[in-house]
């Protein structure tokens, strides 16, 4: 995503927490951008999904015709959003709970067939662990679909103002899932511009929190960027794409 940033006492003292909070409530209003994320993925979702990260909602909302959908997200704050976003939804569970204790807490395995998180890999610092605990709550021909920050040369002060261990290159994450126990069936990179926008304020600017005014505008060019990376796939990307089944 192209990002400006405002800069100001408030974001320099900000825990990781409330950073991402406060992105995830940008987020919200970015309509055009969320649903690109989802189409991009909807091919790989299947009927009974594990969210994993749900945030306040904002993939969570496209799968609301899914038979069956847990959403988990550790933040206290956010959790409780989404339970009042999709209070009206049966189909929709929110859980309060990071996935390690989720996963632990289940006597059966193989519940989902499809484990999907959006943004949430490179918040976790064994990686390898999260990846096996997905792989763990999959059944036999389920899928782990995964979306991460790609390109590690990115990293900078926004990714550190979010809490990121990293950013991923593909070959990475390939060996992540693969350390996992997952085969890569499907693997490819969005939103081409966004590595720009990102370097720019991450890194050379140094910013450390998103601004909502130039959120809004990214958001309305995204059906131009959508066309066009439909078309041809990007040989890099702000975010990488990654699908695995049970190796």
């Amino acid at each position: 995503m192209i990002t400006a940033i405002k800069e100001d006492k408030k974001s320099i003292l900000q825990s990781p927490a409330a950073a991402v909070r406060d992105s995830l409530l940008i987020m919200e209003s970015m309509d055009r951008y969320n649903h690109w994320i989802y189409s991009n993925m909807r091919r790989y979702i299947g009927a009974d999904i594990l969210e994993v990260g749900s945030g306040t909602g904002n993939i969570t909302q496209f799968l609301v015709f899914c038979r069956r959908v847990v959403a988990l997200e550790s933040d206290p704050v956010s959790a409780a959003r989404a339970q009042g976003r999709f209070r009206h939804n049966g189909n929709i569970e929110i859980i309060q709970s990071t996935l390690q204790e989720y996963a632990h807490r289940q006597p059966n395995p193989d519940l989902f067939d499809t484990v999907l998180s959006i943004n949430v890999l490179e918040h976790i610092e064994d990686d390898v662990e999260a990846l096996r605990c997905m792989r763990k709550l999959t059944n036999a021909q389920g899928r782990v679909v995964i979306m991460a920050p790609a390109l590690p040369i990115l990293y900078g002060s926004l990714d550190r103002s979010f809490g990121h261990f990293r950013r991923y290159r593909r070959r990475r994450l390939q060996r992540r899932f693969h350390d996992a126990g997952l085969e890569v069936i499907r693997s490819f990179y969005m939103n081409l511009p966004g590595v720009l926008g990102w370097f720019v304020h991450s890194r050379l600017l140094r910013r450390r929190q998103i601004d909502a005014k130039t959120s809004r505008r990214f958001n309305k060019a995204v059906p131009w960027l959508r066309t066009a990376e439909s078309i041809v796939k990007p040989p890099l990307g702000q975010s990488l794409i990654m699908v695995g089944k049970k190796a």
